[in-house]
Protein backbone atom coordinates (compact mmCIF):
# COMPACT_ATOMS: atom_id res chain seq x y z
CA UNK A 1 0.00 0.00 0.00
CA UNK A 2 2.71 2.35 0.82
CA UNK A 3 4.80 1.60 -2.53
CA UNK A 4 1.42 2.23 -4.31
CA UNK A 5 0.88 5.68 -2.86
CA UNK A 6 4.39 6.91 -2.68
CA UNK A 7 3.91 5.59 -7.02
CA UNK A 8 1.30 7.60 -7.24
CA UNK A 9 2.83 10.72 -5.26
CA UNK A 10 5.65 10.84 -7.78
CA UNK A 11 3.69 10.21 -10.79
CA UNK A 12 1.70 13.32 -9.87
CA UNK A 13 4.15 15.42 -9.22
CA UNK A 14 6.13 14.51 -12.54
CA UNK A 15 2.88 15.42 -14.32
CA UNK A 16 3.27 18.88 -12.86
CA UNK A 17 6.65 19.09 -14.06
CA UNK A 18 5.84 18.06 -17.55
CA UNK A 19 2.75 20.44 -17.20
CA UNK A 20 5.06 23.53 -16.42
CA UNK A 21 7.91 23.15 -18.59
CA UNK A 22 5.57 22.78 -21.51
CA UNK A 23 3.46 25.95 -20.54
CA UNK A 24 7.36 27.74 -20.21
CA UNK A 25 7.59 28.37 -23.65
CA UNK A 26 11.29 29.44 -24.87
CA UNK A 27 11.26 32.41 -26.92
CA UNK A 28 14.21 33.47 -29.72
CA UNK A 29 15.72 37.12 -30.21
CA UNK A 30 18.34 38.12 -32.80
CA UNK A 31 20.30 40.83 -30.73
CA UNK A 32 21.79 42.82 -33.41
CA UNK A 33 24.05 45.09 -30.88
CA UNK A 34 25.95 45.12 -27.19
CA UNK A 35 23.69 45.66 -24.36
CA UNK A 36 24.07 45.32 -19.93
CA UNK A 37 22.27 43.42 -17.77
CA UNK A 38 23.00 44.83 -14.82
CA UNK A 39 27.04 45.40 -14.92
CA UNK A 40 27.40 42.43 -17.52
CA UNK A 41 27.85 43.47 -20.93
CA UNK A 42 26.21 41.07 -23.75
CA UNK A 43 27.72 40.50 -26.88
CA UNK A 44 25.42 41.07 -29.90
CA UNK A 45 23.46 37.17 -31.54
CA UNK A 46 21.26 35.01 -30.64
CA UNK A 47 19.22 34.36 -27.69
CA UNK A 48 16.77 32.43 -25.81
CA UNK A 49 15.11 33.97 -23.67
CA UNK A 50 12.67 32.35 -21.00
CA UNK A 51 10.34 33.03 -18.12
CA UNK A 52 12.13 31.05 -15.19
CA UNK A 53 9.76 31.88 -12.11
CA UNK A 54 6.40 34.02 -12.56
CA UNK A 55 5.93 34.27 -8.66
CA UNK A 56 3.76 37.42 -8.07
CA UNK A 57 6.82 39.20 -5.88
CA UNK A 58 10.08 38.80 -8.57
CA UNK A 59 9.65 37.25 -11.53
CA UNK A 60 13.20 35.90 -12.91
CA UNK A 61 13.73 35.63 -16.93
CA UNK A 62 16.66 33.96 -18.08
CA UNK A 63 18.52 35.30 -21.40
CA UNK A 64 21.13 32.43 -22.79
CA UNK A 65 23.16 33.15 -25.66
CA UNK A 66 24.68 29.15 -26.87
CA UNK A 67 27.30 30.48 -29.42
CA UNK A 68 29.01 32.70 -26.53
CA UNK A 69 28.12 29.86 -24.07
CA UNK A 70 26.62 32.15 -21.57
CA UNK A 71 23.39 32.67 -19.55
CA UNK A 72 22.41 35.33 -17.13
CA UNK A 73 19.13 35.72 -15.10
CA UNK A 74 16.94 38.66 -14.58
CA UNK A 75 14.96 39.63 -11.68
CA UNK A 76 12.25 41.92 -12.91
CA UNK A 77 11.51 45.06 -10.32
CA UNK A 78 7.98 45.28 -11.19
CA UNK A 79 5.28 44.69 -13.38
CA UNK A 80 3.63 47.03 -15.99
CA UNK A 81 0.78 47.30 -18.16
CA UNK A 82 1.54 46.48 -21.63
CA UNK A 83 1.77 49.79 -24.43
CA UNK A 84 -1.68 49.36 -26.26
CA UNK A 85 1.28 49.27 -29.67
CA UNK A 86 2.63 46.40 -28.06
CA UNK A 87 -0.79 44.65 -27.37
CA UNK A 88 -2.06 45.79 -31.18
CA UNK A 89 0.84 44.36 -32.61
CA UNK A 90 0.49 41.35 -30.60
CA UNK A 91 4.46 40.51 -30.66
CA UNK A 92 6.07 39.44 -27.77
CA UNK A 93 9.43 41.97 -27.27
CA UNK A 94 12.01 43.14 -25.71
CA UNK A 95 13.11 46.72 -24.65
CA UNK A 96 16.63 48.30 -24.32
CA UNK A 97 17.35 52.08 -23.23
CA UNK A 98 20.28 52.78 -25.90
CA UNK A 99 22.71 56.15 -25.09
CA UNK A 100 26.75 56.20 -25.30
CA UNK A 101 28.24 52.90 -24.73
CA UNK A 102 25.87 49.88 -24.98
CA UNK A 103 22.34 49.33 -24.88
CA UNK A 104 20.92 48.66 -21.20
CA UNK A 105 17.78 45.63 -21.15
CA UNK A 106 14.88 47.50 -19.43
CA UNK A 107 11.55 45.11 -20.16
CA UNK A 108 10.09 42.48 -21.35
CA UNK A 109 6.93 40.89 -22.79
CA UNK A 110 6.13 37.65 -23.83
CA UNK A 111 3.37 38.17 -25.21
CA UNK A 112 0.81 37.63 -22.85
CA UNK A 113 -0.14 38.71 -19.10
CA UNK A 114 1.93 41.81 -17.65
CA UNK A 115 5.39 43.70 -18.76
CA UNK A 116 8.02 43.07 -16.72
CA UNK A 117 10.41 45.57 -15.92
CA UNK A 118 14.75 45.27 -15.04
CA UNK A 119 16.61 47.75 -13.19
CA UNK A 120 18.67 49.84 -15.80
CA UNK A 121 22.37 50.73 -15.04
CA UNK A 122 23.09 54.06 -14.40
CA UNK A 123 25.98 55.48 -16.52
CA UNK A 124 27.05 57.90 -18.91
CA UNK A 125 24.37 57.26 -21.40
CA UNK A 126 24.22 60.27 -23.38
CA UNK A 127 21.06 61.19 -25.38
CA UNK A 128 18.85 58.25 -24.80
CA UNK A 129 16.89 56.33 -27.64
CA UNK A 130 14.83 53.46 -27.54
CA UNK A 131 15.38 50.12 -29.07
CA UNK A 132 12.62 46.95 -29.18
CA UNK A 133 13.78 43.28 -30.35
CA UNK A 134 11.07 41.02 -31.54
CA UNK A 135 10.72 37.80 -29.48
CA UNK A 136 9.70 34.37 -31.60
CA UNK A 137 9.03 31.12 -30.22
CA UNK A 138 11.70 28.98 -30.98
CA UNK A 139 11.21 26.07 -33.06
CA UNK A 140 12.03 22.22 -31.48
CA UNK A 141 14.53 20.53 -33.70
Amino acid sequence: MKRTAMNMTLAVAALALAAGTVSAQTMKAEIPFAFRVGKQVMQPGEYRVRLVSNSSSSPIVSLANFDADRTVLLMATNRSEVSKEWRAAGLAKLSFTCGEGPCTITGIWMGQGSAFNFPAFRGKNGEPHLAEIVLRPERAD
